[in-house]
């Protein structure tokens, strides 16, 4: 996991205003993402199984969407 972040956040004084910041800018480069995929070993077929179900998903949801559009 050789990525480096770079997050300059300036606290003045609002520590928890900072926080919010620094956690936003470690969501937006996908970090946290690719923690939780780090922890634990998935084999290939596993990925592509879940890419698979993940796009099948999308496709549903459009097609869903699609079908709603045409009602009105």
């Amino acid at each position: 996991m050789g990525r480096v972040v770079n997050a300059a956040v300036v606290v003045d004084g609002d520590i928890d205003g900072a926080l919010k910041r620094l956690r936003k800018k470690i969501e937006k480069e996908g970090l946290i993402k690719e923690i939780k995929k780090a922890m634990y070993y998935e084999k290939p077929t596993q990925r592509r199984r879940k890419k698979l179900l993940k796009a099948r998903k999308k496709l549903r949801k459009l097609q869903e969407k699609m079908r709603r559009m045409e009602m009105y």
